[in-house]
């Protein structure tokens, strides 16, 4: 046989390629992504050499990047796959014409769209992410009827798509639009892929957990352990445990979480996998702190902050950097506290996450206020400072009870989150002797709860909307009431659609913010410099545009 030229390469060549692709796909499966990403990195750079197989390249391409973000290799990642897609426009031309083949380059385009926003996501590129998973869904399903693919092979990619649309909008805090994207996703796996509902109950419970229903998230995260071990996917089981350790810690549940946390931990850190390792250092932490270790959650914190800084996750980093504040401002290292918030707070700006920046700073005021109460000759300058952060925060996130449609989750909202950042706002005014401001909180409390108008294109017209976080203050953890049974990993399909069925029957009647209230004649309006500063610094409408008169 003749040694093959640059652009016909041989069968051996052609099967070795085959075979490391093969053989990385295997370990990917097993959770050992440091072999595979060796693998795929082989094929990468066996199939370089001949632009007859520039679509093995690519592909190679698109299995190395997701070994790389499995393993916590974000910018690499995000680099492999910009890579990928460039090859995959080289494709594109090279096949004009040939309809079946520009198929299968739709769809490899699709896959690289689909995993490119995983990192991204990560990253904290939230908009790059949207536009990538948008522009994939597009590629996937036609406008007419969604679940119609471009062939058998791409339901898996759609379910991804869908997936990652779902994790997404957990992460912008968009709590109706993320259920109905995870009820969807997970409509279309039992259709064609049941053996890929993981990732949809997981996040089915992530939502439920966020939004006030710990029973139901409990009972999510464990179908998603059983749909994970059926389909024999270590590393699935091990993050769906982690999931339900987490959950176990909301409920004060200390002792049934630390076994799943420490055996994912050894999991995760054997298997490479930094940003699930990361989660896991927080999640220990906070074990620590509930435990009334903070010198050990101190330390298991800034080795979190390290994990995910070393992987680029930035807004996971900064919410770590909030947990450890608290620890820092409790052994009297104020600076260094502030310091820690002061970058979190930073890290959400950039990435749009405005409810996550209010909590920030309410917490900050909640560390003010104990220095004030324990320091002997109190600093006024760290009460103007309490007063100008308590306030718009306190505005902001009690108007996400608003955004709810369900009156439990509501009522709810309001008691755990909203209510005692609204007290806090209302001490630190009383404190200041600022009587003027007392008055109009107090005329705010009092405006009433109007339901929505909920007329056909009217729910663009009031911009973005402060929505529920998933992100919660670090040292409180309120009590999800009475919880449900331990249950075992096993549920069936009537458990299931009993779930589903919870989240269906939550929906309920919007409501709209309160209004503005004008002092006086003259069209003075309560707070009105403090709601301009929030909707300015977080990014959400806190009152509703009418303004009614108080007198």
């Amino acid at each position: 046989m003749t040694s093959a030229s640059r652009d016909e390469p041989g069968s051996e060549e052609i099967a070795r390629m085959s075979a490391l692709i093969d053989a990385g796909n295997d370990a990917f499966l097993r959770g050992e992504y440091p072999a595979a990403h060796d693998l795929f990195d082989r094929a990468v750079e066996a199939a370089a050499p001949f632009a007859r197989t520039l679509d093995v390249r690519t592909q190679a391409l698109i299995n190395r990047a997701s070994a790389a973000d499995r393993l916590g290799d974000h910018p690499a990642a995000v680099a492999s796959f910009r890579e990928a897609l460039g090859l995959c426009d080289l494709l594109a031309e090279a096949v004009a014409g040939d309809v079946t083949v520009t198929a299968a380059v739709t769809v490899l385009r699709a896959s690289a769209l689909v995993n490119l926003s995983h990192p991204l996501l990560h990253s904290g590129d939230f908009d790059g992410a949207h536009t990538a998973l948008e522009q994939a869904r597009a590629l996937l399903a036609s406008p007419a009827d969604e679940t119609t693919l471009l062939g058998p092979d791409t339901a898996d990619l759609l379910i991804g798509c869908l997936v990652s649309l779902t994790a997404l909008t957990i992460q912008r805090e968009q709590w109706a639009r993320a259920n109905e994207l995870a009820t969807e996703s997970l409509d279309v796996v039992l259709r064609h892929q049941p053996e890929l509902a993981g990732r949809p109950l997981m996040n089915l419970s992530a939502i439920g957990l966020a939004t006030g229903r710990p029973e139901l998230a409990e009972d999510f995260a464990h179908q998603a352990v059983t749909a994970f071990q059926a389909a024999d996917t270590p590393a699935g089981v091990a993050e769906a445990r982690q999931s339900l350790a987490q959950i176990y810690l909301r409920s004060g549940r200390l002792d049934e979480a630390e076994p799943l946390l420490t055996a994912g931990q050894a999991f995760f850190d054997r298997a490479g996998m930094s940003h699930q390792s990361g989660i896991g250092l927080d999640l220990l932490g906070l074990l620590a702190a509930l435990r009334g270790d903070p010198a050990g959650a101190g330390e298991l914190y800034v080795q979190g902050v390290a994990r995910f800084e070393e992987c680029g996750a930035v807004v996971a980093a900064a919410e770590v950097r909030v947990r450890l504040a608290a620890v820092l401002h409790a052994e009297g290292r104020y600076e260094e506290s502030e310091a820690q918030l002061a970058q979190a707070v930073a890290a959400f700006a950039a990435s749009r996450s405005g409810l996550r920046c209010a909590q920030a700073d309410f917490f900050h005021a909640t560390l003010l206020e104990d220095r004030l109460s324990t320091g002997s000759a109190p600093d006024p300058g760290l009460l103007g400072r309490a007063v100008g952060l308590a306030v718009p925060a306190a505005l902001a996130i009690d108007a996400v009870r608003f955004t709810l449609a369900n009156g439990a989750q509501r009522e709810r909202w309001n008691r755990e989150i909203a209510a005692p950042a609204m007290r806090l706002a209302f001490r630190l005014a009383v404190r200041a002797g600022a009587a003027g401001l007392v008055g109009e909180l107090i005329e705010s409390q009092c405006a009433g709860t109007p339901l929505m108008d909920t007329s056909p294109g009217d729910g663009a017209a009031g911009g973005p909307t402060l929505e529920p976080p998933q992100f919660l203050g670090p040292l409180t953890f309120p009590d999800p009431g009475p919880g449900s049974d331990a249950q075992g990993d096993s549920m069936d399909t009537f458990q299931l659609g009993a779930a589903l069925a919870d989240v269906a029957a939550s929906v309920g009647l919007r409501v709209s913010p309160p209004p503005r209230l004008a002092l006086n004649p003259a069209g003075a309006v309560a707070l009105d410099p403090y709601i301009a500063q929030a909707e300015a610094r977080y990014g959400g409408r806190v009152r509703d545009t009418r303004v009614v008169p108080t007198w």
